[in-house]
């Protein structure tokens, strides 16, 4: 049975949420992994590869993976109607110039950028994608063109974090799976801004989760998981805030950000007939002009 069903980001926009409330479904078959990047990394893998990465799909009707890296890849949206045209799509998206910030937490937590100065006008300097990710009126053009909007599901990250059993319910619809559904992870918060303390640790945990997964022992991990005491410890004694490390961004930055994706905002309300959308920094746009 073909993969009928990904999450495409953007990069920073509640990705991890939307996986974990598919996780959990019982007519869901996601890859544990979260992100494959097949159809923008590994595509010379092939479709067999592809499918093998998601297991026990015999059962269910909503097969899929999430990864963040499609959204902006301009290869991939072509790639993926030419794997399944009926697929669904959902993409992710919040504040852009929040998303940005985040984006450069996200790089200096992976240690992609070091030194003594991290401030964001640095990383922002280093890295052209945290600006071009948040451009998402041009790289949601690209998928318009080629899927029908019935088929392009959009959340906003904003809306998750004020009614998550609404958008929930929103997704499994979109998805035609049971809108009951009560995920365990439905009103969890992911702390995107932190640094972990022992890597090697880290990656042990994860390590055995996948380990876990594999030989059939999917709902014990999910229950470890969802242990407080057990998330309490890896995040009291094996996590940094990085918003410790990491300066605020300065004001005339954030106005900079602002001017240079009026006009992507601008394009992207009328992608969505939308009068406004759900961010502080486009209302503030919206008013002044």
């Amino acid at each position: 049975m073909k993969i009928n069903f990904i999450g495409i980001g953007a990069q920073k926009c509640a990705s991890t949420w939307v996986h974990r409330v598919l996780s959990d479904h019982p007519e869901v078959a996601i890859y544990q992994g979260k992100e494959s990047d097949f159809f923008s990394t590994y595509y010379s893998r092939g479709y067999q590869w592809y499918e093998k990465q998601i297991g026990g799909v015999s059962s269910v009707s909503a097969i899929g993976e999430i990864s963040p890296s499609y959204f902006a890849d301009s290869d991939t949206p072509d790639r993926v109607f030419l794997y399944n045209s009926e697929m669904r799509i959902v993409l992710l998206l919040r504040d852009p110039i929040e998303r940005a910030y985040s984006n450069h937490l996200h790089v200096v937590r992976q240690e992609y950028f070091t030194g003594e100065k991290l401030s964001f006008e640095d990383g922002l300097e280093n890295n052209p994608m945290y600006l071009e990710q948040s451009r998402y009126a041009k790289h949601l053009a690209r998928w318009l063109n080629i899927f029908p909007e019935n088929q392009v599901l959009v959340m906003f990250q904003e809306d998750i974090r004020d009614d998550p059993k609404k958008q929930a319910r929103n997704l499994y619809h979109f998805l035609g799976i049971n809108e009951e559904h009560q995920s365990w992870f439905l009103e969890k918060k992911v702390n995107e801004s932190v640094v972990i303390k022992n890597a090697k640790l880290d990656n042990f945990i994860k390590q055995l989760g996948m380990i876990g997964r594999s030989i059939g022992g999917k709902r014990i991990v999910e229950a470890v998981k969802k242990n407080d005491l057990i998330r309490n410890l890896r995040r009291n004694h094996n996590q940094i805030e990085l918003r410790q490390v990491v300066p605020p961004m300065r004001e005339d930055t954030r106005k900079h950000l602002q001017d240079e994706l009026a006009d992507d905002m601008s394009k992207l309300l009328c992608q969505l007939n939308l009068e406004k959308l759900p961010w502080q920094s486009w209302q503030v746009l919206h008013h002044k002009s």
